[in-house]
């Protein structure tokens, strides 16, 4: 979930800048709004308009398109040139392989996504497979099932920030290792929704005014990231015919402790809300395709921030740190892994 990391304006995730860069309010991209229908947000986003007691005009600006053809064409001509057998001289810089061998492995498997596919809140900042994006160097769900004995990490293209749409560019550029890939893991939808900026207009640094506008700029976008979502799988699901497992988000927040000094647990239970919506849009992005989606939302139930133990990272003192928002190491390895491989049991991939 990070916005894209590039030269001239380096910004990190749910699209909040860490130089010059601005909160956006998550927009739709234009997707049809009749995906899902208006009611899908049920009594979740009933329960949140009623909370809402000032509702101001909604924001609705489009964010400007990410716009890295030309990074996207280098990956993709390094990836022919891989398939082909010819290494380019910049391969090492665009294209990183598994740090096992795989002549003793069975299982080609490909990772895709935004931050919490890139492992954000695990170990340091790296440079990422996609030229100008980074990756986060700690232990995560995809290092472990790299780890596995008979699957083998091919491919990261994984990129911090990436929104549904930027996903898709990626598909298109390495359409060449997602043909002959038998696993593909990805995280997609927060930054299309822009869960950063929606987190800091509703905590104690923002005021009630931005909070509602942003909580109904955000129920308004779901069915457009849905939308938008479903399209992105519909094309990796032509281009692979690998198995396609599309993760969920946790919920930020454990709201049983009440009051905490980043939120109010009021502001916490909406945020939550509209979480569950998030992943609701998710989980029908996979219908008519071939992707199963994993829901994390249980595994983290009672490690969200305000938690005696919580599996979400947030460093008060720098609330633009880029790893804030994500899951801690043990977030990624006993929340996302276990129902990875769960998973993975079930496909009969592993035993």
């Amino acid at each position: 979930m990070s916005a894209f990391i590039f030269s001239h304006r380096h910004r990190n995730d749910f699209g909040r800048g860490l130089v010059r860069g601005e909160p956006r309010i998550g927009a739709p991209y234009g997707a049809s709004a009749t995906y899902l229908p208006a009611k899908v947000p049920g009594t979740r986003c009933t329960w949140i308009m009623h909370q809402i007691h000032e509702i101001g005009a909604v924001p609705m600006a489009r964010t400007k398109k990410i716009r890295f053809l030309t990074i996207l064409g280098t990956l993709a001509a390094a990836g022919a040139m891989l398939v082909s057998g010819i290494a380019p001289a910049s391969a090492a810089s665009t294209v990183t392989p598994s740090a096992h061998t795989s002549h003793d492995k069975s299982i080609n498997y490909v990772n895709l996504g935004d931050s919490y596919s890139a492992g954000f809140g695990s170990g340091t900042l790296a440079p990422a497979t996609i030229p100008n994006c980074l990756r986060g160097t700690g232990p995560t769900h995809v290092s472990k099932i790299d780890a596995l004995k008979n699957i083998t990490l091919s491919l990261d293209a994984s990129c911090a920030g990436a929104t549904t749409k930027d996903i898709a560019e990626i598909v298109g550029a390495i359409k060449p290792q997602l043909a002959t890939a038998d696993l593909v893991t990805l995280t997609l939808g927060a930054n299309d929704l822009d869960t950063r900026g929606l987190v800091m207009a509703c905590s104690t640094l923002g005021s009630d005014a931005a909070c509602n506008r942003a909580l109904i700029a955000g129920i308004m976008a779901i069915p457009a990231v849905g939308a938008s979502a479903n399209k992105t799988l519909r094309a990796l699901d032509a281009a692979t015919p690998g198995k396609i497992l599309v993760l969920g988000y946790p919920r930020l927040f454990s709201t049983t402790n009440g009051n905490q000094p980043l939120i109010t647990a009021k502001r916490a239970k909406q945020l939550n809300a509209l979480d569950d919506m998030l992943n609701l849009a998710i989980r029908r992005a996979t219908v008519r395709t071939s992707a199963r989606f994993i829901p994390v939302t249980g595994a983290f139930l009672r490690h969200g921030l305000g938690s005696v133990a919580p599996w979400i990272y947030f460093n008060a003192v720098n609330v633009t740190d880029p790893f804030n928002l994500h899951p801690t190491p043990t977030g990624y390895l006993e929340g996302y892994y276990p129902a990875v491989k769960r998973q993975l049991r079930h496909l009969r991939i592993i035993r």
